[in-house]
């Protein structure tokens, strides 16, 4: 399954959101989408995430579904080096 970056610039995530994006991340499941969240990175003001997906756009649809906006130019497929 192709993995996937994202990247959401200077945001602010919601508590509800974070919460969520850790129970993904923890249940180790693929959801109706075809996402299994693989983890979450946060910065000062940035955040990224990575996804195994079928494509950008199923990973633009499953931020959608958390309430962010994610345009399908801030998701990059990534290859795992290790």
């Amino acid at each position: 399954m192709p993995k996937f970056l994202d990247h959401h610039k200077a945001i602010q995530l919601p508590p509800n959101v974070l919460q969520q994006a850790v129970a993904d991340i923890k249940s180790g499941k693929v959801n109706q989408l075809g996402i299994k969240a693989l983890n979450a990175f946060s910065g000062k003001s940035d955040a990224w995430c990575l996804l195994e997906a079928p494509n950008a756009d199923a990973v633009c649809k499953y931020h959608e579904g958390m309430g962010l906006k994610l345009p399908k130019g801030d998701v990059v497929e990534v290859q795992t080096l290790v």
